[in-house]
């Protein structure tokens, strides 16, 4: 009976000692709200990543809008920008012509294309590809993840051998 009496009171004692630390723990001034709308592009929550020389497809790499429901357009511009080593048509193929690109109301992300051609690249040449948000016809979209250093506000392919 002793033994129990023991066991109940560690036990009480834990579990005092647990609920302390998470009220010591909880801090709702850590936790910071982005509620002001904005505009990124990724892939797999990734700002950069590696294509192969050998690809032959056509992949979708997607501008995505963050924003409470409303009824209004967003134009989102945008510019692709290539390294020395790739160049359009012999590289890769822009097969998104709309720029720049509409997101009418109710819609959250929009694709921009692009078709990989199969050919090898130099190394020492810079064999990157990327598209840059650079603006948009609201002032209140933000470009980028909110915060100070504006993530995802462009993406960057490396095409690699």
């Amino acid at each position: 009976m002793k033994d129990i009496r023991m066991m109940v009171k560690v036990f009480q004692y834990g579990l005092i000692v647990l609920l302390m630390s998470f009220l010591v723990s909880c801090n709702k001034e850590q936790i910071e709200k982005f509620d002001e709308p904005f505009v990124h592009i990724m892939q797999n929550n990734q700002d950069r990543i590696v294509v192969n020389t050998n690809r032959r497809d056509v992949v979708s790499y997607y501008i995505y809008y963050s924003t409470h429901k409303n009824n209004e357009d967003l134009e989102v511009t945008y510019s692709i920008n290539p390294g020395d080593g790739l160049q359009e048509g012999r590289d890769y193929q822009l097969l998104t012509n709309e720029n720049p690109l509409l997101f009418p109301s109710g819609i959250y992300r929009r694709p921009i294309q692009i078709r990989w051609l199969n050919r090898r690249v130099e190394n020492n040449l810079d064999n990157t590809l990327s598209i840059i948000i650079e603006s948009t016809n609201k002032d209140d979209v933000n470009i980028g993840l909110p915060g100070p250093f504006n993530y995802q506000s462009e993406f960057i392919i490396e095409k690699t051998n």
